[in-house]
């Protein structure tokens, strides 16, 4: 037995629970990283599932229906501008050739277009200057779009009726018909009947 001085590593209590320091690092480390690692791993797998269902959700339920394409309402024409295409009459109106004109009703102060769809120049010219005999006061003129070859006028409403039809007895035509899609409340539509009359 050696001499050397007592120093604190000799001071060891007889009942010591302490542990070595190279315990602490053992198995109860081990066991507790290994449970940190695996509830850390099931949270990111949660984590990743919920973008995953939320990105597939997003693309398959957010997607919005083709919406019909709209109707492009029927422009007018100015003074200067030509007539875009001919007027779809009503399918329930019919030519009247034979029609009781009430004086009273006819609108000579209403504007009336007249359009030239003969191919003959001067044509809605000469309709003009017969309206003007016939007393109508507000008139102006200018070319169809196409060519047309039957004359035909046209009424925008049930009130402008009588005027269109005593326009029409006036230029000798037969077809007066009811459509919103024209450019004035009456537009006479020059043809190459009437001009072949002339």
């Amino acid at each position: 037995m050696t001499n050397y001085p007592r120093d604190e590593f000799d001071r060891v209590p007889e009942f010591n629970t302490r542990v070595g320091s190279h315990h602490a690092h053992g198995w109860a480390q081990s066991a507790a990283a290994k449970s940190a690692g695996g509830s850390l791993r099931w949270v990111i797998i949660a984590a990743v599932s919920v973008l995953i269902i939320g990105a597939i959700s997003f693309f398959v339920f957010n997607q919005q229906p083709a919406s019909p394409t709209a109707t492009e309402p029927t422009a007018t024409t100015t003074a200067s501008e030509e007539t875009s295409s001919s007027p779809t009459p009503s399918e329930t109106e019919e030519p009247s050739p034979s029609f009781s004109i009430d004086e009273s009703e006819v609108l000579y102060g209403q504007r009336v277009g007249i359009y030239n769809a003969s191919g003959i120049r001067g044509s809605a010219g000469t309709a003009q200057e017969q309206l003007v005999e016939e007393g109508f006061t507000n008139l102006r003129t200018g070319d169809w779009s196409r060519l047309e070859t039957e004359s035909a006028v046209y009424y925008a409403s049930n009130a402008y009726e009588m005027t269109a039809q005593k326009t029409a007895a006036a230029l000798g035509i037969e077809a007066v018909l009811q459509t919103s899609n024209i450019p004035d409340r009456i537009s006479i539509v020059i043809g190459s009947d009437v001009t072949e009359e002339q």
